[in-house]
């Protein structure tokens, strides 16, 4: 097998581990051939002008000019004048042998147990045509990625052995909030520990708001669990444990509401209200935030989903820029068929992407005090 390497944000990822790593989310060992590289990734060349890569680029690029005009002068300096002193009881790393230094950690490195930034190795994610029920990329004869132009994949270009073509503008990934999913591994434990702490306070009683996320009561005081943090490790935490034949902390806590329902509003919880949840998002989360290894795709199979959102819920809105405030009455199902349109017929991780994006729309919903007109679905006025 060839040898590659390749560079995404600076970090360098060489041969088979970037092909096991990066690649793997985009194929599988059976659609994988060695000709295609890093298909799901958007090299400096390719990226946007206006991209975080370019003014990252920009930023390095000052810094380092400014350290040459000055920084490595001081530095010299002061060199000359510690090794003019030989009785010095300086510390022998001292003077930027920051190797020899005992306090700073392996080496002179980031302290033992800092923990690493779960996908720090993912870059700029693009929309793939892939499997409606598998989520696993799909590719033409040659083995190739089909890039998606368009939202609905209605139009798809091949990648050139594994890379963007030239003068083709792929469509990237918004994770928005979900970004969180590349915190440290003590950030999400600790977030964990705290929404479960939630869930089984002492004389807790759990439900679910309009959009599905998980309400907790205690003497008659209700608190909805809304941190992106929180929605996320519980996802995680939840799909695993049902994914497994052992019961998870989350699935214990939660009881009849441990189902993939609940994750789909879950992983809703985490992402930007006014953002969207497409299949792309919910492969790519998964790998990122440690759901499957690279190169597995979670199993929705067994997912069914219907539209039983609340018939009868009620809004203000605002007819004439501000000047009267309304109520009226909305049937959610028929409002989500409006804005997100059918459901789709595949099931799988399409569908589940489907629910999820769902309950975003139901969250940015109820989060909308005063709507600035009529909404579609209304039943009355």
């Amino acid at each position: 097998m060839e040898t590659y390497s390749f560079t995404l944000k600076k970090t360098v990822i060489a041969g088979a581990a970037a092909l096991s790593l990066l690649t793997a989310p985009l194929f599988t060992t059976s659609t994988f051939t060695s000709g295609v590289a890093h298909a799901g990734l958007i090299s400096e060349a390719n990226a946007a002008p206006d991209s975080g890569q370019g003014r990252q680029g920009a930023g390095a690029g000052g810094g380092q000019g400014q350290q040459g005009a000055g920084g490595q002068g001081g530095k010299k300096g002061m060199d000359k004048v510690l090794e003019a002193d030989e009785d010095s009881d300086r510390p022998p790393w001292a003077g930027g042998n920051t190797d020899q230094n005992p306090h700073s950690g392996s080496g002179g490195g980031k302290p033992a147990g800092a923990g690493t930034k779960k996908g720090d190795e993912f870059g700029d994610l693009i929309v793939l045509k892939r499997d409606p029920i598998t989520g696993e990329p799909l590719t033409d004869a040659n083995g190739e990625l089909l890039i998606c132009l368009d939202v609905a994949c209605t139009s798809t270009v091949p990648t050139v052995d594994g890379e963007i073509p030239a003068g083709v503008t792929a469509i990237e990934v918004d994770f928005g909030r979900a970004a969180v999913a590349r915190s440290p591994d003590k950030v999400t434990d600790k977030a964990l520990t705290d929404a479960l702490a939630k869930l089984t306070a002492d004389g807790a009683v759990l439900s679910v708001d309009p959009a599905g996320r998980l309400v907790i009561t205690v003497d008659g005081v209700s608190s909805t669990i809304d941190s992106p943090l929180e929605n996320l490790a519980l996802y995680v935490d939840l799909v695993e444990g049902l994914a497994s034949a052992s019961t998870s902390p989350t699935e214990a806590a939660l009881g009849s509401l441990a189902t993939l329902d609940t994750a789909a509003s879950l992983l809703a919880g985490v992402a930007d209200k006014t953002g969207d949840i497409s299949v792309d998002y919910v492969v790519y989360n998964n790998v990122i935030s440690d759901v499957v290894a690279s190169g597995d795709y979670y199993d929705y199979g067994s997912f069914t989903y219907t539209r039983t959102y609340p018939m009868d819920y009620s809004y203000y809105y605002t007819p004439d820029g501000g000047v009267t405030v309304l109520s009226a009455t909305l049937d959610i199902n028929a409002y989500l068929t409006a804005v997100n349109g059918v459901l789709p017929t595949a099931g799988g991780v399409t569908l589940f992407s489907a629910a999820a994006d769902d309950a975003l729309e139901v969250i940015e919903l109820v989060h909308t005090q005063i709507h600035d007109a009529i909404l579609p679905g209304t039943v009355t006025p």
